[in-house]
């Protein structure tokens, strides 16, 4: 699994960035001096007359943060500390609690940095023997520091640990952490910017031993060194079958090793994206601790590449990696859904009375999700019928889901609305991040957006997607163009709430194909939520509010549109099941407005 981490980001610090920055360039330069020889003459072997290996000490590590007590190691490069003799002094502020000799190239201090120990470089002194020396390379104090609970996990364990910061300014977004080689950081939930909830997978492959901890948050980085450990003690599974096609029911076997499955058992699915929804657990039966089966779901749709699964069961869980790879089944076409939209959008500038447009068109060849997923938003309601005003609720939206992004199929490089009037061309696009397929217009004006028109679909075909096919009669336009005449909809006009609000344009000639509309968009009186007035007036050019639909939205900037509105016929693709698309064409006015009370 490749862990999501933020891109590198500007510390919002600056002055803590550029302490850091200086410090990271000062512990880099002393790093490079404790390379050095400790002194001038090279050491001669007194009963041969040679030159012995020149006697060069580096320390690790070579910084600490106040308030914290650090094990620092000593390394030589020849055998020189002595047992029971060897000593180390890390300044006068530094506490050193013990000092431990592991051979004759390594030795060990315990140092405990006081809260108000000065920041910056502390001398080490090591004494061997009666012998002292001042080490090239200081020690450096700094303000922050971080602390790792728990400190410790399994081979092959997923779990969140909470990583406690002194002195840290972490940020949302901006801050990551790293726990070394084999450890796969999942997610990192800033608390606040002294607290980090971390989630970690331990490969089951994962090197056992120590790894220093690191929080980076732009340029700053607090390193915990040997922060965590990863025990010997394997906790694993084996997933069967590694292979699955998009669309496909399956079904699996879970071979544990010293797992605690139990009847709580639950089973996640996870990508380079983290967890994914798109493969579901239909059956789930649990043997014993050690044994578990069930079927599994692919959706139509799901992402192809491997997924790691996560098994979580009393209190314990386990990671495998890259346990089951997606593979591609090509579309059905019997489920493809074509859709086409020509829409004319305008807004009219509130400083000028400028109106700015927009033309789009639109098509795209969907296979829908297969199982579905997510929630129907809730229907809307609106004035009905013709020359009935009312005022409504803004209707909320779908309850959110996690749902993969459906497939799209390729139809050639462009398709075609085409008409005896004219012909629009529509450019093939792939989203960004989802692969979808999108054919879209590209620079139309309103002399591409023919009125009162009929468009047929022309596919160009692609032999990996769609033919080459025509369909008759698809994308309507509305029957006439239209201006909004009075008032005038800029430099803030402003209506009384108490007052009839009259307004007029020309003509649409929408009836009876076609539909006219305008809303008034606010915050409704009666509960604080969005709400709007809306009328569908007889298209004869002149209608108007009532002060008691005025009333009902709060005073203050709203936004009023008019619209007119057609429906095509029922059509479908050739060979699919799914004949019941009906495009649409929409041309909208939009401005702002203020309501007052007098």
């Amino acid at each position: 699994m490749t862990a999501y981490r933020p891109s590198a980001s500007p510390s919002r610090h600056p002055a803590t960035s550029a302490t850091w920055t200086l410090r990271l360039l000062v512990v880099g330069a002393l790093a490079l001096v404790g390379c050095k020889d400790q002194g001038d003459d090279s050491p001669v072997d007194t009963a041969t007359g040679e030159d012995l290996p020149v006697l060069r000490y580096s320390m690790e590590p070579a910084i600490g943060a106040v308030g914290t007590t650090v094990a620092v190691r000593v390394y030589g490069t020849a055998s020189s500390f002595a047992f029971g003799d060897t000593d180390l002094v890390f300044g006068e502020e530094l506490v050193v609690d013990s000092v431990t000799v592991f051979d004759g190239y390594t030795v060990e201090a315990v140092v405990t940095i006081p809260e108000a120990a000065t920041l910056g470089e502390h001398p080490v002194t090591l004494t061997i023997e009666g012998s002292s020396q001042t080490l090239s390379e200081p020690f450096v104090v700094v303000d922050q520091s971080i602390q790792v609970a728990p400190d410790n996990a399994k081979m092959g364990e997923m779990i969140e640990v909470e990583v406690t910061g002194l002195g840290t300014e972490w940020s949302q977004g901006y801050t990551w952490a790293s726990f070394g080689e084999g450890i796969d950081v999942l997610d990192v939930d800033i608390v606040d910017p002294n607290l980090a909830n971390v989630t970690l997978a331990i490969h089951p492959d994962a090197p056992p031993g120590v790894r220093d901890v690191s929080m980076e948050d732009g340029p700053s980085v607090v390193t915990l060194y040997d922060g965590f450990t990863v025990d010997r003690a394997v906790i694993t599974a084996v997933w069967e079958p590694p292979q699955a096609y998009q669309g496909d029911t399956i079904a699996f076997t879970i071979t544990g090793l010293d797992t605690s499955f139990g009847t709580d058992a639950t089973i996640r699915f996870f990508d380079d994206g983290g967890a994914n929804p798109d493969i579901t657990v239909s059956t789930l039966t649990v043997i014993d601790e050690e044994n578990m089966y069930g079927r599994i779901r692919l959706s139509n749709a799901a992402a192809l590449g491997f997924r790691d699964v996560v098994i979580e069961s009393n209190g314990e869980a386990i990671l495998l990696p890259d346990a089951l790879e997606v593979l591609e089944r090509a579309p059905s076409l019997t489920d493809l859904v074509p859709r086409t939209f020509f829409d004319v959008s305008r807004q009219i500038d509130n400083d000028t009375g400028e109106i700015f447009e927009l033309v789009q068109a639109l098509a795209y060849f969907i296979i829908p999700l297969d199982p579905p997923c997510g929630n129907a938003a809730p229907p809307g309601s609106g004035p009905m019928p013709y020359d009935v005003n009312g005022v409504f609720p803004v209707p909320p939206e779908a309850e959110p889901a996690d749902c993969p992004n459906p497939r799209t199929v390729s139809a050639g490089d462009v398709v075609w609305f085409e008409s005896d009037r004219n012909v629009v061309t529509l450019y093939k696009e792939e989203m960004e991040g989802t692969n979808q397929i999108l054919y879209v217009g590209r620079d139309l004006t309103l002399t591409d957006y023919v009125f009162d028109n009929v468009y047929d679909l022309h596919t160009q075909g692609d032999p990996e997607g769609l033919p080459e096919v025509i369909i008759d009669d698809v994308q309507p336009t509305v029957p006439a163009d239209y201006t909004l005449t009075s008032p005038p909809f800029y430099n803030d006009l402003t209506v009384p709430r108490t007052e009839r609000f009259e307004y007029q344009w020309t003509p649409a000639e929408t009836y009876p194909d076609a539909i006219f509309g305008t809303n008034i968009s606010g915050i409704l009186v009666s509960d604080g939520e969005p709400g709007f007035a809306a009328s569908l007036p007889w298209d004869d050019g002149s209608h108007a509010y009532t002060p008691l639909e005025l009333g009902s939205l709060e005073p203050g900037p709203v936004s009023f549109a008019a619209f007119s509105y057609i429906e095509g016929r029922l059509w479908g693709w050739p060979g699919s099941t799914v004949q019941t698309v009906q495009s649409t064409s929409v041309l909208s006015t939009s401005a702002q407005m203020i309501l007052e009370d007098p």
